[in-house]
């Protein structure tokens, strides 16, 4: 996607006048969070954020709203993965702090909504309580999903293995990665290693298509909702310009 598309736009291809020319009304903004953190010996270590990023592109053009995606988030709570290497972590105190200081940026903008997506199920609980928060003192509408949360049902329907979920690194992920980006693929190590949850062997590119399609359908209607409520109707809120 580049420059303005459909209703959607990349927050940084983007001047500031065309930003907040677009920055009103029903408009939301969507910031996606991954992780920089091991993936087995045959993903890359980025592999959350690629999912992330394309999936909240991919759903800003297919919700036929106005949409603003912002830069990825690149770093994530991944401190479960540091004793296998390649990973770099924040600390649950940075992550909300981060969070909020992009939120309220992002409000300070004119935008009311903003959705919260993140490609790594190590952030849920930081982005979900940032979330909740955020809602409550900024007075804005503000969610916070993983992707796979919202097609549990669907990836357990497409994946052939014992894992009902996304796992790590395992059949989901790997799918996802052979079809957005398979010469990043490591195949000739796509082995069941300590660190990822099943077999990588397992998955294949047609499997990735059908559950990105899934995602990006739950993501554009997530985003739909988010345009269809009201802006600034949290109750409790202190003003973005006048709380210290």
């Amino acid at each position: 996607m580049s420059r303005q598309t459909d209703g959607a736009m990349i927050w940084q291809e983007h001047t500031r006048e065309e930003i907040n020319a677009f920055a009103r009304g029903e408009a939301v903004a969507v910031l996606p969070i991954g992780s920089l953190e091991q993936h087995g010996l045959h993903l890359p270590v980025n592999t959350d954020s690629r999912t992330a990023t394309y999936v909240a592109r991919e759903a800003a053009l297919a919700a036929g709203v106005p949409t603003l995606v912002l830069p990825i988030i690149p770093y994530g709570l991944s401190i479960h993965h540091m004793p296998h290497g390649g990973t770099v972590t924040l600390r649950v105190q940075t992550a909300l702090a981060l969070l909020e200081d992009l939120c309220r940026s992002v409000c300070e903008q004119g935008i009311d909504r903003i959705l919260i997506l993140s490609g790594h199920g190590g952030n849920r609980g930081a982005i979900t309580a940032a979330a909740q928060e955020l809602s409550f003192r900024l007075g804005r509408q503000i969610e916070a999903h993983c992707w796979f949360d919202l097609i549990e049902d669907q990836i357990d329907a497409i994946m052939e293995g014992p894992i009902h979920d996304v796992g790590h690194s395992g059949e989901a992920e790997t799918s996802a990665m052979l079809y957005l980006a398979p010469e990043e693929v490591r195949r000739d190590k796509l082995t069941l290693v300590a660190g990822i949850t099943d077999d990588p062997g397992r998955g294949t590119a047609k499997k990735g298509e059908r559950m990105l399609a899934a995602a990006v359908t739950a993501v554009a209607e997530t985003i739909r909702r988010l345009a269809a409520l009201p802006g600034r109707e949290v109750s409790g809120f202190i003003p973005v310009d006048e709380e210290g």
